[in-house]
């Protein structure tokens, strides 16, 4: 059923996007017939385990009642057909349709990514790191998430991608040392930013990890404001509409929402030149910031006052 729903969503996506058709055969090299050291028993046991955990204490978590359902319970990130068999993900094809956005819409990257690294940040399950491999980048992936991102390392290591994908259980705040300092020629900052309790300190983090002449790319929840609007959720809204507390699958758990305006704002004072947004579009909004070279930020009232 699952493929046939795949097969129907592609003839749509791939007129609104030329590059969602190869981003769909880029993940499909990605099938257990092209599993390296692992058999496709063992493999699919071990999807099985990590998809049957429900524990808070690996993520070092008191109070599960305070937390995230997915910090908690194993959700899957994508659709992904690994040919003899297939997972939906909570996000169906986001990791695809936003990539193609950048690559269509924005210009912003090429298919071909060979000799480009790349920082995905907030890798989830690994779709987007397997993708983003399978166009030739070297990526290193972080999750805050001990469960996924040791998910998502094992799926790079079953398909021989050791070598190129690196994913480190790591908070976006804890990247300042000096491997993640002037690293990267594409920083993925998707899905992201409403998640944060300090989403400037968040994107200059984002701009440091860049090399001179690197792009970050953003993609968020946002509001349909034409203000410079940033709206405080809180995390103790939630949002039952996609799954349930019985499946700890919800929504929500959301600390600032910004407007376009606020967002492309915010990528200028942390530095970015040539800062595009497009949006909201379907409640996502889109930004492309380009660092041109290191500057200094406005230093009054930051949170981290040691930060690059």
């Amino acid at each position: 059923m699952l493929k046939s729903i795949l097969k129907g969503a592609a003839s749509v996506e791939t007129h609104r996007n030329p590059s969602m058709g190869p981003l769909r055969d880029v993940m499909s090299r990605f099938k257990t017939d092209g599993l390296v050291g692992i058999s496709p028993e063992a493999f699919k046991a071990e999807i099985d385990r990590y998809l049957a955990l429900d524990d808070a204490a690996m993520e070092g978590l008191d109070d599960a009642s305070r937390q995230r359902d997915q910090a908690i319970k194993f959700n899957w990130g994508h659709n992904h057909d690994f040919g003899s068999f297939a997972l939906e993900g909570q996000m169906k094809d986001r990791h695809l349709e936003i990539l193609s956005i950048f690559i269509d819409e924005f210009g912003a990257m090429p298919m071909d990514l060979t000799g480009k690294r790349v920082l995905d940040i907030g890798c989830w399950t690994g779709g987007t790191c397997l993708t983003l491999a399978g166009m030739g980048a070297e990526v290193v992936g972080i999750e805050e998430v001990r469960k996924y991102a040791e998910c998502a390392q094992f799926l790079a290591d079953s398909f021989g991608l050791g070598d190129k994908i690196t994913v480190e259980r790591r908070s976006l705040y804890d990247i300042t040392d000096e491997r993640f300092q002037d690293a990267f020629d594409i920083v993925l900052f998707s899905g992201v930013i409403y998640h944060l309790t300090d989403p400037v300190l968040g994107a200059r983090h984002c701009f440091n990890a860049l090399k001179d002449g690197g792009r970050c790319l953003t993609e968020t929840f946002s509001i349909d404001r034409s203000d410079m609007l940033v709206e405080y959720t809180g995390p103790g809204v939630l949002s039952s509409s996609a799954g349930t507390a019985a499946k700890k699958n919800r929504s929500g758990w959301n600390w600032f929402v910004l407007s376009p305006p606020a967002l492309g704002q915010m990528m200028r004072d942390v530095g970015f030149d040539d800062v595009e947004v497009m949006g909201p579009r379907n409640a996502r909004t889109y930004s492309v910031g380009t660092r041109t070279r290191h500057v200094d930020l406005c230093r009054a009232g930051l949170s981290r006052p040691d930060v690059r």
